[in-house]
């Protein structure tokens, strides 16, 4: 394996198509580094030479568009920059850096084309100044050493060679710094040549590599190319490298997938495969593994002969211009040279349309993706990762190491002994294993019911196999077998059942084959860690997706029951328990401490590696004591035997090791797994009678967990950690848990500074005396100051991305999608996660920033009111911070009304509230509650959101069905609530409980709900007396308005925050009229009923699948568009009239529709309207300029409609300040670009039958013989 350089002048980067062509030959001549010359890329250009494969590009650019130079370094090249020096002319380029532990100088150069004595010196001085090192140079000379040898053709051959002043200055720089010419040095006789000069008819060689003496020894060849798409020749320079392995692993070839003749031959394939391999003396597993070799040998195959017919003509062609390049370099005639000429002709037009082909592709996915919430603009908004490539680590003798295969050894090494970091603990050790049974039967676990058994020890069932299939995602990176979800996707309906009895097997003793449990370790680096360390990488076991299936079909039986076995103190990756219900919780409780000034300790622990050495003997007698059955245990089992994994560095052939212990990162089950791992040491915590929590009103809270992020909140600290310290290590010698605490923190309340000292003296804790970070906030000692440490930080932040996003190419609605997809998650996590009491006026200045960066910077189009309503409601959805900032925290009164048991801070919270309870308080009318008993922040906070949502935004009646009879002012007798304890079991609590079918309900029915003891009954007439006082039977039986369905939904909901924000942003009053439709409907004379708008609304929201396209929809709509009449009032022009010539005022509605001009256009659109849909259609303003639908069109044809009036609104808007409308020929080809694009998008979703549905009347239409689309 031999590094590889090229070197080519490029003659100009500007056209997205050379860029293309460029990236296609380095990708395909597998280049590491790339020396380019004459780029013409300017210094404010906001042309980025890099993409997935070349991503470092050092680029030196001039003021115009001439010279520019770049070195491009591919991502797999292990070289790492130490200095850099461009060229502020675009001249030259100078990278200093390390590679394969050597120091290279690498310098790209373009010299003038005229003599230049101080480009030459400049050179010259620079390289001299070099410090020890290899040295090559590259670039375009545009001189020669030796013309006797390096010049040629028909009129080289009749004049003597001699050197000229470009040649001689070049010379003199090769005196002066001693390198040497590699190509001449190798091949001191042949002629070859990188350049012809057709006005001269001379061949010349003056591209070059040039290198200093150490740098020559370590070349293996150098080669000049053809000349082939731009008018120099790539040359190309070969450097040996340590021993490096293949690097290459069989991947699945998504698009074979794409190709329905594969398609049909995989399914006959596996088909007869397996009817011809049937269970018997060989195991299930290894003819499913059997089977995976028989389909990647046929891939192979398929994709080798594809990839074949599709270079034939270009190696053909590349083969027939070296051998014509040769005969003319050496005998130079007229015929040879058009043939020559034609040759290179044929082959720039077959690159040029294959990469057409890929720009057109990537056309399509800019048009369905660009701007919206997807991953293309997430990545532009995202800042570049500057990591590249592992070039050295050190190893466990602490010696750095630089070769790849090195590299992979000490990754190896490392994760080998993190994996089985106790050979010792082997499940035969029975000494081990009585350890683990006595620490389990000395806690209080929860067990599974028979029912939770019979779940987990039922038979796998093909129905949960295709569920776990559709919830991969098909574009994950594969294992080890190279093998794709979508390969399971297409082909499910063969693999689904072998796959099942392969599954079924291992619950019956069965293994699994040894590859199908191998995984590829990925490394991804932490941030502001050493990279020459180990441990600074983060391992992501890339597993393979069969093994993937497995394990999610168990984690989906699983999951159901985490609440059973999960205690609420844990909510990580547990269902319907949220990060919230710990930061809520540990604020509140600093809270408590802080306003009783109890000396405590709030401790983080940091458990070193957690995942990674969970210890199975520990973790499978733990699995047994939960109660989980032999037959979930064993396919559990099967799982985690023989399980092996290989760490890929480039360069390097992996190396195996078996893993004994850990979760896996990457498995659907780990997570779950690890949850019930840990569950035994939190127990122990949890019920230790001297490590003390705090008590509140009899209960303790002690630990709180978010997977392996452990907060422990203590009372007597010193006591308290004296006897935690054994809990934890008696734990890590059966589990394998260790606490690292030096990264461990404590922030101590109230204590005495000798406590506190003890306490990193004495236990090793790091201590934090104002504020602890944890699960992504900070928790502050003192209660004010959780305001200015997280949300005063996280709002810098974000306005300081604003700011930098500016100036990206991001449309309008495009930055509409930046905010949602990236501010408000941002700002959402604080919402939720801080128990924080905020104004308007706390996120004025935010909502500021955001609203400059909608406009960048400039003046607003649209209303502000508009902007933020929702798209359903006529607007563009941009999220009111504030808004979600009210949902956000009215999700927390929603959980409220969930059982005390499953949250541990709504517990907190009652005991805070008692007598009073919080989801009955809430109901009640402020005039109507008792003097609250508390001052607790998070409850004020919540209460005041909720009387707020009440009363500002007017989304529930006062008083509501919901208001409690107990508690309650207007019920005296009920402000003593134990009184009424038996009425209140039976389900007696709020107003709407006292009516039933209609009428009051009778204390009969009450007694067969549960039994009523005699003194209840007259508690019943005392509520009764009071209904029939208050007259509350309007209220009792009025229906629940949409937010109270909300807060007593029976079960969790979905996407909550966003249906209270739906809610909150359309209450009445929020937003106003919406003018704009007024003024439509004054312009048209027709004035529209609400729900014809709701159907505009719904048809420019569905009007493109190119958001860029869609954007013209919303202008016509917003009325963005400036007429003479608006800029005339603006005091910008001194004319209102139509720029049209028309004599009439140029309103909105005459620049659409109304201008004479305009009308003899829209005309001729109709009436070709008409032979597209064959029927006559209304000239309705409303359907061509807003897309109202119409009664006589189909939803195909009206879909259609929209599509052909969006390119013509288009068209229009082009043209918009312009006398001359566009012709029908302009308004077609973007008919014809948007029918494309949307046939192609359909190819990639499998949708073409829903295409066809749609454009099928424009096919016909474009395709009949007396279509004229080039029609004025």
């Amino acid at each position: 394996m031999a590094l590889k350089l090229t070197s080519l002048n490029v003659k100009g980067l500007n056209s997205p198509t050379k860029r293309r062509l460029l990236f296609r030959t380095l990708k395909s001549d597998k280049i590491d580094i790339a020396f380019l010359q004459e780029t013409h890329l300017t210094k404010s250009a906001k042309i980025t030479l890099t993409d997935h494969v070349y991503t470092r590009a050092y680029v030196s650019g001039a003021l115009s568009k001439r010279n520019g130079v770049a070195i491009l370094i591919r991502k797999t090249c292990p070289f790492q920059l130490i200095s850099q020096k461009i060229d502020t002319e675009g001249r030259f380029v100078l990278l200093t850096g390390t590679l394969y532990s050597m120091t290279y100088h690498f310098l790209n150069i373009y010299a003038p084309t005229t003599p230049s004595v101080d480009f030459w010196d400049s050179i010259c001085n620079l390289v001299s100044a070099l410090p020890q090192g290899a040295v090559i140079l590259g670039g375009d000379m545009n001189a020669v050493a030796c013309p006797a040898v390096d010049r040629g053709g028909r009129q080289a051959s009749t004049v003597t060679p001699t050197l000229g002043r470009q040649d001689k200055l070049f010379a003199r720089f090769l005196r002066q710094v001693g390198l040497i010419d590699v190509w001449r040095v190798l091949y001191p006789s042949v002629k070859d040549y990188s350049f012809y000069s057709a006005p001269h008819g001379t061949y010349s060689r003056i591209d070059l590599f040039l290198v200093n003496g150490l740098a020559m020894s370590n070349v293996i060849r150098a080669e000049i190319n053809s000349i082939s798409w731009s008018d120099h020749a790539d040359i190309a320079l070969y450097l040996h490298t340590p021993k490096l392995a293949a690097s290459w692993s069989w991947r699945l070839n998504s698009s074979l997938l794409r190709d329905p003749e594969v398609v049909s031959q995989l399914r006959t394939l596996s088909i007869q495969y397996f009817q011809d391999n049937p269970p018997g003396e060989t195991s299930l597993s290894t003819i499913w593994a059997a089977h995976k070799a028989v389909m990647r040998g046929h891939l192979i195959k398929i994709a080798t002969h594809k990839k074949r017919t599709k270079l034939h003509s270009l190696v053909t062609l590349q083969q027939s211009l070296r051998r014509l390049e040769m005969s003319h370099k050496s005998s130079p005639s007229p015929e040879l040279l058009s043939e020559l000429l034609r040759t290179r002709s044929s082959l720039k037009r077959l690159l040029l349309d294959d990469v057409a082909k890929q720009l057109l592709w990537s056309h399509r996915m800019f048009f369905e993706k660009a701007n919206k919430l997807d991953t293309l603009l997430a990545r532009s908004l995202k800042p570049r990762s500057k990591f590249s490539s592992i070039s050295a680590v050190k190893t466990v003798k602490d010696v750095l190491v630089n070769s790849p295969q090195e590299i992979c050894a000490a990754f190896t090494a490392y994760y080998s002994d993190l994996y089985n970091h106790s050979p010792h603990h082997d499940p035969a050790d029975k000494s081990h294993l009585d350890a683990i049974s006595s620490f389990l039967d000395s806690l209080s676990l929860p067990q599974l019911e028979d029912s939770h058994i019979s779940s987990l020890s039922a038979p796998i069932l093909e129905e949960e196999v295709n569920c776990a299939i559709s919830a991969l995602g098909g574009t994950k990176a594969p294992g080890p077998d190279g093998f794709s979800g979508g390969y399971y996707k297409v082909l499910r309906p063969e693999l689904v059942p072998f796959l099942t009895s392969v599954f079924n097997d291992c619950a019956e003793g069965g293994s699994l084959h040894p590859d199908l449990l191998v995984a590829n370790i990925a490394l991804i680096p932490k941030e502001g860690r050493d990279p020459a360390a180990v441990e600074s990488y983060r391992p992501i076991s890339l597993i393979n997706f069969d093994a993937k299936i497995f394990a999610k079909v168990l984690a989906n039986r699983l999951s159901p029951l985490l609440q059973v076995l999960v205690h609420p103190d844990q909510v990580g990756f547990v269902p319907n328990r949220q990060l919230f219900d710990n930061t809520r919780r540990n604020a509140d409780l600093i809270w408590w401490l802080s306003s009783r000034a109890t000396p405590s300790l709030i401790l983080s622990l940091d458990a070193e590696k957690a995942f990674d050495r969970v210890e199975w003997p520990f973790l499978f007698s733990t699995l047994s004591r939960l109660g989980l059955p032999d037959f979930y245990v064993n396919m559990v089992r099967a799982l985690y035997s023989g399980m092996s994994a290989q760490v890929r560095v480039p360069g390097s052939s992996p190396i195996r090791f078996p893993i004994c212990n850990g979760t896996r990162q990457g498995c659907p089950l780990s997570p779950l797994l690890f949850l019930l791992s840990l569950e035994p040491l939190l127990a122990a915590i949890r019920d230790h009678p001297e490590i003390r929590g705090v008590q509140v009103r009899g209960d303790s809270f002690t630990v709180s967990a978010y997977a392996d992020d452990i907060l422990l909140t203590l009372t007597d600290p010193i006591s308290s950690l004296s006897h935690l310290g054994p809990v934890l290590s008696d734990f890590g010698e059966i589990a394998g848990f260790r606490i690292n605490y030096t990264k461990s923190c404590a922030m101590p309340l109230y204590m005495s500074h000798t406590d506190t000292a003890s306490i990193e003296s004495g236990f090793g804790f790091r201590l934090a005396p104002s504020e602890l970070s944890y699960l992504g906030i900070l928790l502050t000692a003192n209660p004010t100051a959780l305001y200015s440490k997280n949300f005063t930080t996280m709002v810098h932040q974000i306005k300081c991305d604003l700011e930098h996003w500016c100036d990206k190419p991001i449309s309008w609605i495009g930055r509409i999608h930046s905010v949602k997809m990236n501010i408000l998650p941002r700002i959402l996590f604080l919402f939720q996660t801080l128990p924080l009491l905020l104004t308007q006026r706390d996120l004025a200045g935010l909502q500021q920033a955001i609203d400059s960066f909608i406009w960048q910077n400039k003046r607003h189009r649209v209303a502000r009111r508009i902007l933020y309503r929702p798209k359903t409601r006529g607007g563009l959805g941009l999220p009111n911070l504030y808004l979600y900032y009210c949902a956000a925290q009215l999700t927390q009164v929603v959980a409220w009304h969930s059982s005390a048991s499953t949250r541990r801070w709504v517990a907190l919270e009652t005991a805070f509230m008692f007598p009073d309870r919080p989801d009955l308080y809430v109901w009640l009318p402020r005039a109507s509650r008792p003097i609250l008993r508390t001052t607790c922040p998070s409850i004020l906070t919540s209460l005041r959101l909720f009387d707020l949502a009440r009363t500002k935004f007017e989304l529930m009646g006062a008083p509501s069905p919901l208001t409690p009879l107990l508690r309650n002012r207007e019920f005296p007798p009920g402000l003593r609530a134990s009184d009424f304890g038996g009425l209140a079991g039976v389900g007696l609590l709020r107003y709407r409980d006292l009516y039933h079918n209609g009428r009051l309900i009778t204390f009969s029915e009450l007694q067969e709900r549960g039994d009523l003891s005699p003194s209840s009954f007259f508690r019943f007439l005392q509520i009764r007396h009071f209904a029939t006082a208050q007259m509350l039977e309007k209220v009792s039986t009025a229906p629940l308005s949409a937010l109270e369905h909300v807060f007593m939904a029976d079960g969790p909901l979905k996407g909550l925050i966003s249906r209270l924000y739906l809610l909150l942003s359309s209450s009445p009053g929020q937003w106003g009229p919406l003018t704009y439709c007024d003024k439509w409907e004054v312009d048209l004379c027709d004035p529209l009923p609400g729900d014809e708008w709701e159907d505009i609304w719904e048809q420019t929201s569905r009007s493109s699948i190119c958001v860029t396209h869609q954007e013209q929809s919303y202008k016509t709509l917003l009325r963005w568009y400036v007429t003479p009449v608006s800029l005339y009032r603006m005091g910008v022009t001194s004319s209102d009239f139509c720029w049209r010539d028309c004599g009439e005022k140029g309103t909105y509605i005459h620049m659409w529709w109304d201008c004479p001009v305009v009308r003899r256009f829209w005309s001729l659109v109709h009436a070709e309207f008409q032979k597209i849909f064959h029927r006559q259609l209304p000239m309705d303003p409303w359907a061509f300029l807003l897309s109202r639908p119409l009664s006589v069109l189909s939803r195909p044809e009206q879909l259609l409609f929209n599509r052909l009036a969006l390119a013509v609104r288009r068209a229009l808007a082009a043209s918009w300040r312009q006398s001359i409308l566009p012709s029908w020929s302009v308004v077609t080809a973007k008919i014809v670009d948007a029918c494309l694009m949307d046939e192609l998008t359909a190819k990639v979703r499998d949708t073409m039958s829903s295409f066809s549905k749609t454009w099928s009347l424009w096919e016909e239409y474009s395709s009949a013989p007396n279509c004229n689309l080039n029609l004025n």
